[in-house]
């Protein structure tokens, strides 16, 4: 059973001393390491049990699951082990979706996800099996099949790396024993000023509103609006999933606030002059929502992204530039 752990909690002032050409390099690169020694820490566990197929990951929204997953493949791989990844985010079908009492559409459920041809095709990669797995267009929503050439086919000694949402959930990963090591994913921290500046969840929220705005064709109201049906997603399964892990680990990297807060403050100031100019666009969310609405709750988003506002000023704006190639942080700013 995993434990939440090793809180990184940091004040304005500490990141305004961070600040300056010797200092920031510094600080960006102690951060990186960090996080570095947390995947290596789970390399090393697979090198020392050669028993083990596979890797279940999950985690709540904007965790940096993806990344996360690609540079365990990597480790792996550096450390002499074949390793492969496949993303749940690939199986969503979206069929049969259920909506909040606002209307907004539940993609969050493992119920918009092909349960079935997913665990099919995690078995028969852990056996050894040649398998194509389908792929999921966030740009028009809609599953697409891949071409035979990306078939997925491990070797006898190969690790398979499943990540996704319900990567831990036990239609997933309920039957593989102890093959399989299980890790939960999530940013964990807080941001002081005078007060709380962010949280993690906040510190997720701003990672999704960078990213939604560059990968997924949604404003920052967008995601504001549908937020609360995410948070509401993760109270099913959050504590059912973290108590399934072996291991947490933190995703937070201390400067990040540097560069998403000031992105995520652009994008609100870019969907808040939208709005001023009566050109904001409906919710890309609620496109497949029956209420027949733009937004869910326009007004509460409004709400929140003038909160949002308020607080991310306080905080320091550095170029992305300082963000290494390898950094989980382009998972979301990368255009």
């Amino acid at each position: 059973m995993a434990l939440l752990e090793d809180i990184i909690d940091i004040s304005l002032e500490e990141l305004e001393e961070s600040l300056g050409e010797k200092k920031l390099p510094l600080f960006v690169k102690s951060s990186e390491v960090g996080f570095i020694n947390r995947i290596q820490k789970i390399v090393d566990i697979m090198n020392e049990d050669r028993s083990k197929k596979a890797i279940f990951v999950s985690g709540p929204t904007s965790s940096g699951k993806t990344t996360f997953t690609m540079r365990l493949t990597a480790g792996l791989e550096k450390a002499g082990r074949s390793a492969a990844f496949l993303s749940l985010d690939d199986y969503y079908i979206m069929n049969d979706l259920t909506f909040d009492r606002l209307g907004r559409p539940n993609f969050e459920t493992i119920d918009a996800i092909d349960v079935e041809r997913a665990h099919k095709d995690i078995h028969d990669i852990i056996e050894g099996k040649s398998v194509v797995p389908p792929y999921f267009d966030f740009m028009v929503r809609q599953q697409k099949e891949r071409d035979p050439s990306d078939a997925i086919r491990l070797p006898e000694d190969g690790i398979l790396i499943v990540e996704g949402l319900h990567g831990l959930n036990r239609r997933i990963s309920g039957d593989f024993g102890d093959e399989i090591l299980k890790v939960f994913i999530m940013p964990y921290g807080n941001v002081f000023g005078d007060t709380k500046l962010m949280d993690s969840g906040e510190i997720r929220l701003l990672r999704r509103i960078v990213r939604d705005r560059r990968h997924r064709g949604a404003h920052a109201l967008s995601t504001i609006d549908y937020w609360p049906m995410i948070a509401q997603s993760e109270e099913e399964y959050y504590s059912d999933y973290l108590s399934a892990a072996d291991y947490h680990v933190n995703s937070f990297l201390p400067y990040e606030s540097l560069i998403i807060a000031p992105m995520a403050l652009a994008d609100i100031n870019e969907a808040m002059a939208m709005v001023k100019e009566g050109t904001i666009e409906p919710n890309i969310f609620m496109e497949k929502s029956t209420s027949g609405k733009d937004f869910a709750d326009f007004s509460a988003a409004l709400a929140y992204a003038s909160k949002l506002l308020n607080d991310l000023n306080a905080i320091p704006k550095v170029n992305p530039s300082y963000v290494p190639a390898e950094s989980i942080l382009n998972e979301f700013i990368s255009g």
